[in-house]
């Protein structure tokens, strides 16, 4: 019955349309006009975009709020190139005004790590949230949190580095639970041959709103003042809130304005008609190599993003010697190649996806071996540089963050594919392994600069980054699957599912599609509902 009379339902949609609208009460003209689905994607774009600088621009306010001829001063005295010139034209004495905090090469990277520790507590808390509460509160009220901790920065900073600690400390706990609440709000939105390009969308906030921060955060350190850098963000994120809380909604049955052909699709392609709350198979994760492929590969692949979050700002100074104008300018330009990255091979693997002459998992292994690949050789070369060349440097850096965006299409999307019952929860794992790059990178480079700021000891930094990422990219593309697991099915009845070739599966109470036939071209792909 339920087939038949859900097509003859769905012919008659587009006669009534012009009814339905006009009772759909929407907010807006964009809600009754776009798909609900990318208008979701839109605002998880602009929440990161507005998420980036509340978190981030503690890495370019420090740089200008601390005296760094505080630090220690070099004792390998045998570097033949310790330190660049200038590379900056004008006025030199800008670059010479110091901040008026007293804090050393140590505390600074214990600080930028603040962050991260409570970040990477809260991370299997945000997928179980999302799944008790809805992504809809978690997400919304962990966005508002964060803006009111950050504006509390000057004063706690001011009052002692263990007080700027607990600040940015608590400003983790609640960031930990916001892309584990996306992956699981995408696993009942996005359908298979979407995920790559609504993930991509939703992603590009992350180097959009880098691109933005870096400029505006050295603008307002050099027109008002770094303590604006906390309080101008925030401003931000409450009118993003308010667009949230009116077109955000928790899954397709919850839309009060979404068209029922949009509803039928997404539902009937996922294979998930009904809300459930499945529990976690938390043995059977933790032992799934599928799984930890995730979990390395992130890791490996956050090492450079964290290291280029927290310590960019650092390096262009105190190693390349730009002032804090030109500073934030040339720290976005690798966001800038990330985002440009990002889109255009999140639409590769879609279109090489619904092609289906390559097999899925072999489109997702090609751009984490590209990724992970260019990744290790660029930063081997920034490793060898001799002597000063920040263009050098800076165009390094750039291809090194170009290549770490290809395994956005290589292996972020594989969450919602080889379990999407539990893609926040995997998720969550994977992102918390890749939070502890976001500890180590800035205690490294503290550890190993704090009596050694030289060019020479920055090159060992770069081998460290490198080897990580080589050994996480292998082990990420041998392990890694993007059938649906058999953790990640249902138990306890014989219904059909698809396999990662098309292949049938057994074992399924409720038919679980995540990008099973999407090697195939979809005009040809049969859906079967099933209901006992």
């Amino acid at each position: 019955m339920g087939t038949e009379g859900k097509d003859m339902t769905s012919s008659n949609v587009d006669e009534t349309k012009p009814d339905q609208d006009s009772k759909k009460g929407s907010c807006c003209l964009l809600a009754d006009k776009a798909p609900a689905r990318y208008i979701l994607s839109g605002l998880f774009f602009l929440g990161i975009i507005s998420l980036v600088p509340t978190r981030n621009g503690f890495s370019v306010a420090i740089v200008v709020m601390v005296n760094s001829s505080s630090s220690a001063t070099s004792v390998n005295q045998s570097d033949p190139y310790q330190f660049c010139p200038s590379s900056s034209s004008g006025n030199t004495s800008t670059q010479s005004v110091e901040g008026e905090l007293e804090w050393s090469e140590s505390l600074r990277g214990t600080l930028l790590g603040a962050y991260y520790y409570g970040y990477i507590i809260t991370q299997v808390v945000g997928g179980v949230l999302e799944q008790k509460l809805g992504g809809k509160v978690v997400y919304g009220t962990g966005m508002l949190a964060i803006a009111v901790l950050d504006a509390l920065g000057p004063v706690a900073s001011r009052a002692s580095p263990w007080a700027m600690f607990a600040v940015r400390f608590i400003m983790g706990l609640v960031s930990g639970v916001l892309f584990p609440t996306m992956y699981g709000v995408w696993g009942r939105w996005a359908p298979p041959t979407e995920r790559s390009k609504l993930l991509a969308i939703s992603y590009t906030g992350l180097p959009l709103g880098s691109i933005i921060n870096y400029p505006l955060a050295s603008f307002l350190a050099a027109e008002l003042g770094w303590e604006y850098i906390f309080y101008i963000p925030g401003g931000f994120v409450a009118v993003w809130l308010l667009v949230w809380l009116l077109l955000a909604y928790d899954s397709p049955a919850k839309h009060p304005r979404i068209l029922e052909e949009e509803q039928m699709y997404i539902e009937d392609t996922i294979g998930v008609k009904v809300q459930q709350k499945p529990r976690v198979p938390w043995l059977k994760v933790f032992t799934s190599l599928p799984a930890w492929a995730l979990i390395i590969g992130q890791l490996s692949s956050n090492w450079g993003n964290y290291f280029l979050l927290t310590q960019l700002p650092n390096y262009m100074k105190n190693v390349l010697r730009f002032d804090i104008r030109t500073n934030g300018l040339l720290s976005a330009l690798p966001f800038v190649c990330a985002m440009f990255s990002m889109l255009a091979s999140s639409a590769a693997a879609d279109r090489l996806i619904q092609d289906g002459k390559i097999p899925k998992v072999w489109i997702r292994r090609g751009f984490v071996i590209t990724g992970f690949s260019g990744m290790v050789a660029c930063g081997l070369v920034l490793a060898n540089l001799s002597g000063c060349n920040p263009v050098a440097a800076v165009a390094l850096l750039c291809l090194i963050q170009a290549f770490n965006s290809l395994t956005t299409a290589g292996m972020r999307a594989v969450h919602v594919e080889f379990a999407p019952r539990f893609a926040g929860v995997t998720f969550a794992l994977a992102n918390t392994a890749g939070t502890l790059s976001g500890i180590f990178a800035p205690l490294l480079v503290g550890f190993i600069t704090e009596n050694d700021p030289t060019l020479g000891a920055w090159s060992k930094i770069f081998y460290i980054g490198a080897a990580i990422q080589g050994v996480g990219g292998i082990f990420t593309v041998v392990f890694m699957r993007t059938d649906v697991q058999p953790w990640a099915r249902a138990e306890g009845d014989g219904e059909l599912n698809i396999g990662d070739k098309g292949t049938v599966l057994t074992g399924s109470k409720d038919l679980i599609i995540a990008n099973e036939h999407a090697e195939m071209p979809t005009q040809n792909i049969e859906m079967f509902i099933t209901k006992l």
